[in-house]
C-alpha cells in the first residue's frame, strides 16, 4: 500500500480529502453563482457569458472533469467517515440529546443527500436537457444558445423554484458546517479564533445561498423576464 493509500485510509487523511474537495466545490459554487447573477443584466449579457463558456472547451470540460472526480470523492469519503463513526459506536444511545452539536452539523448528512439529488436533477434540467428537451433548440437573435430564455422558462414553474430554494436552504446549513469543519481540518482551530471561524463559515454560506436564490425568486416575481 502506497503512502497515499495509507494516508487516505486514516481518519485524518479522509478529513483532509473532505476539506480539499470541499474547497474545490466551494470555489466552483462561487464562480457559478457569479455567472448566474449576470441574469440580472439581461439576455444579451447572460447569453454572451454562456457562449463564452461554451466556446472555451478546455475550461468547460476541464471544470466538468474536475467536478466529476471531486464531487463523487467528496460524497464517498463522507459516507466512509459516517460508517467509521457508526462502527465505533455500534450500540445506539438509549436517549440521545444534543450537547455541543449544532443543527447544521446534525442535518449535514441529510442535506448532503438532498443536494446530491438536486445536482443530478439540475444537470438533467439545464445541462443535459433531459427534462426539457426543447431547451436545446433555443437560440437568440445572434444565433447563440438562448440560456437566458431557458433560465426564465425553467424558473417560471413554481415547482422548480421550490425544489431549488429547498436545495439552497440545505446548502446554507451544509456549507456553514462544512466550511467550519474545513477550517478545523486545515489546522485553523484555536479558542481565540473559533468564533471568528464560525462567523466566516456562516457568512460564506449565506452569501452563496442568497446569491443563488435571488435568480429564481426574481424570475418568479417578474423582476427578471423576457
Amino acid at each position: 500500500m502506497s503512502w497515499l493509500q495509507s494516508l487516505y485510509a486514516s481518519t485524518i487523511g479522509k478529513k483532509a480529502v473532505m476539506a480539499i474537495t470541499g474547497l474545490i466545490i466551494f470555489g466552483f459554487t462561487l464562480g457559478h453563482m457569479a455567472g448566474n447573477l449576470l441574469a440580472f443584466f439581461g439576455e444579451d449579457t447572460f447569453n454572451n457569458y454562456a457562449a463564452t463558456l461554451k466556446g472555451n472547451p478546455p475550461l468547460l470540460w476541464g471544470t466538468r472533469l474536475l467536478l466529476l472526480t471531486v464531487i463523487p470523492l467528496h460524497f464517498l469519503t463522507a459516507f466512509q467517515l459516517i460508517k467509521r463513526s457508526n462502527d465505533a459506536r455500534p450500540a445506539a444511545y438509549s436517549k440521545w440529546q444534543p450537547q455541543r452539536s449544532t443543527y447544521a452539523s446534525r442535518t449535514i448528512r441529510f442535506g448532503g443527500i438532498y443536494l446530491l439529488g438536486f445536482i443530478v436533477y439540475h444537470l438533467a434540467h439545464y445541462t443535459l436537457h433531459l427534462t426539457n428537451p426543447e431547451f436545446s433548440g433555443y437560440h437568440d437573435a445572434q444565433g447563440r444558445h438562448d440560456a437566458f430564455r431557458m433560465v426564465v422558462e425553467g424558473f417560471s414553474n413554481p415547482v422548480n423554484v421550490v425544489v431549488y430554494l429547498v436545495a439552497m436552504l440545505s446548502l446554507v446549513f451544509h456549507l456553514s458546517h462544512g466550511a467550519w469543519s474545513m477550517f478545523q481540518s486545515m489546522g485553523l482551530n484555536h479558542p481565540k479564533y473559533n468564533q471568528l471561524r464560525e462567523r466566516a463559515a456562516w457568512t460564506l454560506a449565506i452569501v452563496l445561498t442568497v446569491g443563488f436564490s435571488s435568480v429564481p425568486i426574481a424570475v418568479l416575481s417578474g423582476v427578471i423576464h423576457r
